[in-house]
């Protein structure tokens, strides 16, 4: 029998080295992938290998074996279960570890720290946000409640709604705090 784990280690949280970055994908249990974040996908440009096209766009790293069982665990709907890769030796491999983390049923978020030979080389673009936007990542980020966000903007809740909402997808996250975290790391917004 194949030991699963070949070609990975498998173990705790390991703090990332500096210059690497962190790539985002949401997958499906067959390693369909939903969603990514902008350096996930530079991460695909600069690594084709790391996706195949059969009908839809499946990533894929080597050694496939305990990336597709973490991948599983990690879908299952009963009992997921998070799971952190790394590269055991292959020195010449830009990915450092790789997290896979349940996200909600059928679906894993699939956190990737790599190393990128042109950190630094690249323009970093940074999401335009409307003023309405930026003025609720603002009073989000002093900590006022969403009803108190409307209140002091006269505008309405379900409008507040609107503008969290695209806040979230515009900074490729799941809720509002971590927009203003995501936010502040961008230096949208001050610290």
């Amino acid at each position: 029998m194949k030991d699963a784990t070949a070609g990975f280690q498998a173990e705790g949280y390991m703090a990332h080295s500096e210059g690497a970055d962190l790539a985002y994908f949401d997958l499906d249990a067959e390693a369909r992938i939903l969603s990514r974040n902008a350096v996930a996908q530079r991460f695909l440009n600069m690594n084709p290998q790391c996706v195949t096209y059969n009908g839809a766009e499946v990533f894929t790293v080597t050694p496939i074996q305990p990336f597709l069982q973490a991948l599983k665990a990690a879908c299952d709907r009963f009992h997921p279960v998070s799971t952190v890769l790394s590269p055991v030796s292959n020195t010449d491999d830009p990915l450092l570890q790789i997290n896979v983390l349940p996200l909600r049923a059928g679906v894993a978020r699939i956190v990737l720290f790599w190393s990128s030979p042109e950190i630094g080389a690249e323009e970093v673009t940074y999401p335009k946000l409307t003023a309405r936007e930026r003025a609720v990542l603002e009073l989000a980020a002093s900590g006022l409640r969403r009803d108190r966000i409307a209140h002091r903007l006269n505008i309405s809740l379900p409008t507040v709604d609107m503008h969290s909402r695209n806040l979230r997808r515009k900074l490729s996250v799941m809720t509002t705090v971590e927009a203003v975290a995501v936010a502040i790391r961008m230096r949208l917004l001050e610290a």
